[in-house]
Formats: structure tokens, sequence, C-alpha cells
């Protein structure tokens, strides 16, 4: 067992550690946001109070049509106009004070983490990483949907025996419409895109899916060739309970049940059992690929509250898929 597993048995202890550290830090964490939350609030009240007071002129341009006065009707229409261009400018700085709230969030909360996880950490809120995240997304074939989109601005590097970095992302794929004209965006994934290097080739290509959950996935893509090739075909593990949730395919069922180590099996489970998502795993080259669902990511904003509570919340969306990549990172690597 890892470092991380040891102390940890389970969910719950890292949770009651977690709470602990952050309560400690929670002090630290509020001043040194202080200012730049005080901004982001400002700026939301601002916002509403221009927007209360441009509905207000437009009420009682509807109020005072009919009069007949054309000077009070331009006098308001010339205010509503005004006030519009206050409403742009508000929504402009809010949009810009909680990115930048959220992105002063993340680097303050990397003392939290680090103690939590007793791993040295790096934030980078760089969105010239989106290039290199998609031609990883490519790579992994976890997702292999044509015409799909991302959104992703914030990583984490976690360092240790294997350095694992964890990428916030959102992926969005083109839709037709029902009717044939145009086209919508819908969601395909929202949460943690997980990559490591690992110190040998794996030589094959693995994947493992919950069951059921295949569309769009590199060997369901292309199953009904694949199987008649005999490129990828389903591993048998010979842990029941595994396989009654957790889909396992390979190009090399020997290479596949090598590198899939029963503490893997188990921790992966394990998470299975706690989420019952749909988590998507590859092992391409000395690549290792995991995504990781979690709704409560926030991709580009945050909380504004100084209240323990969501606080913990958005910290605790970032803590629990960092302990499970280190644990099954750790799992193959042993």
């Amino acid at each position: 067992m890892n470092k991380v597993n040891s102390k940890f048995q389970n969910i719950d202890e890292l949770k009651a550690h977690f709470d602990i550290v952050l309560e400690t830090s929670l002090n630290d964490f509020l001043s040194a946001t202080k200012s730049r939350r005080e901004d982001a609030v400002g700026s939301r009240r601002f916002m509403a109070v221009a927007f209360s007071f441009m509905v207000a002129i437009i009420i009682a341009l509807y109020v005072i049509q009919d009069t007949g006065n054309s000077f009070v009707t331009n006098f308001l229409t010339g205010c509503a106009m005004v006030w519009l261009l206050l409403v742009l400018l508000a929504g402009r700085s809010w949009l810009k004070n909680d990115k930048l709230l959220a992105k002063e969030m993340n680097m303050a909360l990397v003392p939290t983490l680090t103690n939590t996880l007793d791993r040295m950490l790096m934030y980078t809120h760089d969105t010239d990483h989106r290039e290199e995240t998609l031609k990883l997304l490519r790579k992994s074939e976890l997702i292999t949907s044509p015409d799909i989109s991302i959104v992703s601005d914030d990583m984490y590097t976690i360092y240790g025996d294997k350095d694992i970095s964890l990428r916030e992302l959102v992926v969005t794929k083109k839709r037709q419409n029902g009717n044939g004209k145009g086209s919508h965006q819908v969601r395909v994934f929202k949460g943690l895109f997980v990559v490591t290097k690992l110190d040998k080739n794996h030589g094959a290509g693995t994947y493992i899916s919950t069951d059921g959950d295949r569309i769009g996935f590199a060997h369901r893509t292309f199953w009904s060739d694949l199987t008649e090739r005999g490129d990828v075909q389903e591993t048998v593990l010979e842990w029941n309970d595994f396989e009654k949730h957790l889909h396992v395919a390979s190009s090399d069922a020997v290479k596949a049940r090598e590198i899939l180590t029963p503490e893997f099996m188990e921790d992966l489970y394990d998470w299975w059992l706690e989420h019952k998502l749909n988590i998507r795993i590859s092992f391409k080259d000395n690549y290792m690929f995991i995504l990781l669902p979690e709704s409560s990511i926030k991709i580009g904003t945050s909380t504004t509250s100084t209240r323990l509570e969501p606080i913990q919340r958005y910290a605790w969306s970032l803590v629990r898929p960092m302990w499970r990549s280190i644990s099954l990172v750790k799992d193959v690597s042993s």
C-alpha cells in the first residue's frame, strides 16, 4: 500500500482529516483571498443595482408611453441606454473578478491540499495548455466522438514517485437539432482528466469503463470491426464483483492482467461503489489516462462565501478525486 492509502484506509478517514486541516487553515485562506473576494462581491452588487435600475426605467417607459409626453419618453429612453451600458460593463467586471477569485482561491488552497494528501502540489491557471490537453485526450481514446470541444483552464500537478496532472475539464460535442436545421452543443463529460507517465511501456491498448458505458469510447467506437480483426477483445479478470459493474477490453489480455493488479481493482471498485458514475481509464504506451466524473467542480468560477461549509464543498471536490488518482496510479506502479 502506498503512503496515501496506508494513511487513509477509506474515504471517511480522508474526509475527517481534510476537515481538520481546512478548519485550522481557514483564517489564512480567507486572508489570502480577502481583497479579491471583496472585489467580486462588489461587482455582483453593482451588477444587481444597475440591472434593477434598468428594469425600473423600462417599466416607467411602458407606463408613460401613452401620455404623449415626448420629452419624458426621450429622457427615459436615454437613461435606459446608459443603464444598459452600465449593466454590460458591470457584467464584464463581475465575470472578470469571479475568474480572478477562482484563480486566487485555487492558489490559496494549495497548502491545504498539500497538508491533506502529504504531497507537493502545483496549481497552474493557464488556458495555453488547452491544446496539449486536447492532444492527450485524443491519444487516450477515452472520448473518440467527432466534433468535440473542451474547456480546461485549471491544472494541478501532484509530485511524487509518479507525477500526476489533473485537469478540470468540460467536454461538449456538436449535435444536430431534431428538425435537421442547425446544431447545438451537448455536454459529454465534466470532471477531471488525469494523466500520468508510467515507468515502462504497457505494450497494449487496455480500456476500462463502467458496464454499459462504451459509446464514444475507443473499443466501443470500433467494436464490431475490432472484434472481427481481434485487435481489442473483452478481458476476463476473474473477479466477479468487479466484472459485474466494470468492463475491461484489451489488445493483450496477459498484459492487461499484469497491469490491473488486485489493489488497483479493489480501489477502483471502491470508487465505483461510492459514486456509481461512469469512470473511464485507458493504458496507452507508457501513459495512464483517467476521466473522473465530478459534477461539483467549478470551471472559471468559485464561491464568494466566507463560511466554512461552501469553501469545504469547493475544496472537497478537488481532494476526493486527487486522493483516488494517487491511489490508482500507485496501485499500477507497485
